[in-house]
């Protein structure tokens, strides 16, 4: 990088990615990405930025532009690999995850994130081998042992979960914000009365954490002072954490985003593109806001003995990224969707049924449970007309309320503020009640509550919606052997909980501004 002045930049970009300012850094990123096209440092920043801002097809983009030229740096091969993995390039994360190793052999952080990869595709084994390794490097390797805990708890092993949540914890050779939050959710099994303690003092030491880290340790404190028993102090911690995890968000300009998506997608669009896609009913497809019980939906599925449950699939999600999708100018976007094809939307459908091939060899019914894949539904219902779409609802208060109080990734931004949640919930109830209007698909909904009300009723009539016959199995969704990839993945190895219905009234005095946002979906006060 040339001369002061584009140093000075650089730096400013930095010190804004650094504070969540992601959209102020974006154009001194690409204005220094104009001047020098081939510098790693500045592909490589604006690769982390395109990450937080969501466009994962950018962010690998630059990564591998970034490789080209650091081609001997591990950690450009590292987030090489986690991008990768981003969009489900498995082979592709994983050579480039093995080629960090490879770079530095003796570094435990490369063989953790090998694992990491491993892990987030469901190969237990592998990812096993990689931390322990890592481990050998590094007995105390904060990030190691949090991984290993995450796989241990994705597979049922919460004691073995908590053993490892709790040495990162304890180690001093790192930031360990990471291990708190799944400690936190766990420890409601043992209560140790020191774990808050050592949590607040945490908090207040000073250091090279950074913004996030610190907002995740906010997160898990509000959860242990919720498991105390004190709402008012776990919300002002978890008011703490999300104004420091999430990057301000513009609430109206994704009301206009869905204004336009529905001047786009009208009745009479899709009946110019009837009988385009397929004409399988193989995939089921599981949608809604997070936190509204897409996973259970979905474990009840997976343990019919003719169907799989794959969890959060990211295809049609990519599709949309492909499009330009709530990626600069929505124009764009509409461009590229009114210049598709018959051959597009068929193609689509044929890529997508060949990962279903791969995936899940056999299964007569695949489900597929991405929540915000309410978004992408126009493509969906063309690509697969007779498969089965259900949308998972739960009480706006509840629902909004359990969002709040995770500390789900900085993708997320409409999770920045109660209110910007509340609104946020509002548009995605909008843009639903307009896809039920035009799409030449029948939408199901699931109610939360009415799953917890009478299970077996409930999943009966979902098995039957998939044109499955009943299968007594499914009423024991918490006995699945799959790893379970969801922020859920502890409660869904529990038989039915009613603890979640209505539990927004035990914060009401907290929870103003985010009753003030749903207005009318919100209870009467």
């Amino acid at each position: 990088m040339h001369g002061m002045h584009a140093q000075t930049m650089f730096q400013r970009a930095l010190d804004l990615l650094e504070v969540n300012r992601v959209d102020d850094a974006i154009p001194l990123l690409e204005e220094l990405h104009q001047m020098e096209p081939r510098d790693a440092r500045v592909n490589f920043a604006l690769a982390m930025a395109a990450r937080d801002a969501g466009d994962d097809f950018r962010r690998l983009e630059l990564l591998k532009k970034a490789a080209q030229v650091a081609k001997k740096k591990a950690l450009v091969f590292e987030e090489l690999a986690r991008a990768h993995a981003r969009v489900e390039e498995e082979e592709e994360a994983i050579a480039a995850a093995r080629k960090a190793v490879t770079l530095e052999p003796k570094n435990p952080d490369m063989h953790a994130v090998l694992g990491e990869i491993y892990r987030t595709m469901g190969r237990e084994k592998m990812a096993r081998q990689s931390y322990e390794r890592a481990l050998d490097l590094a007995p105390d390797h904060i990030f190691a042992l949090t991984e290993y805990g995450e796989l241990q708890l994705s597979l049922g092993e919460t004691e073995e979960a908590e053993r490892y949540f709790r040495k990162a914890t304890a180690s001093d050779n790192g930031d360990s914000s990471d291990a708190y939050i799944p400690l936190s959710e766990l420890r409601s099994r043992t209560r140790d009365p020191q774990d808050l303690a050592r949590l607040e003092d945490e908090i207040a030491k000073t250091g090279n954490r950074t913004q996030k880290q610190t907002g995740r340790l906010h997160f898990a404190a509000g959860a242990m002072w919720d498991d105390a028993d004190d709402p008012a102090r776990a919300f002002e911690h978890y008011d703490r954490g999300h104004a420091m995890i999430y990057p301000d968000y513009e609430v109206d300009t994704y009301k206009t985003r869905i204004d336009a998506m529905k001047a786009l997608f009208t009745s009479s669009f899709f009946e110019e593109r009837k009988e385009l896609g397929s004409d399988s009913a193989r995939p089921v497809f599981i949608f809604g806001m997070p936190r509204s019980g897409t996973t259970l939906t979905e474990q009840i599925i997976n343990r019919h003995q003719k169907a799989a449950g794959l969890g959060e699939l990211r295809y049609f999600n990519q599709q949309s990224q492909a499009l330009r999708f709530g990626i600069g100018k929505f124009r764009i976007f509409e461009d590229n969707v009114l210049a598709l094809g018959d051959r597009d939307f068929r193609r689509t459908a044929r890529k997508y049924l060949a990962l279903l091939d791969k995936l899940a060899p056999g299964a007569e019914r695949v489900a597929d449970k991405m929540p915000h894949n309410f978004e992408v539904l126009w493509l969906m219902a063309l690509a697969f007309p007779k498969a089965t779409f259900i949308h998972c609802t739960r009480e706006p208060v509840d629902c909004c309320i359990s969002i709040y109080t995770k500390a789900l990734s900085s993708g997320h931004r409409y999770n920045r503020s109660q209110t910007t949640l509340g609104r946020y919930y509002r548009l995605y109830r909008e843009l639903m009640e307009h896809w039920k209007a035009v799409l030449p698909v029948t939408i199901h909904e699931q109610s939360y509550e009415a799953m917890i009300a009478d299970q077996e009723g409930q999943s009966r009539a979902l098995i039957a919606r998939t044109g499955l016959e009943w299968d007594p199995a499914c009423l024991e969704f918490y006995k699945g052997e799959r790893q379970v990839r969801t922020f859920s993945k502890e409660q869904v190895r529990k038989p039915i909980y009613t603890s979640s219905v209505a539990r927004w009234k035990r914060y009401e005095p907290h929870i103003g501004p985010l009753l003030d946002a749903l207005g009318d979906l919100a209870p009467t006060r």
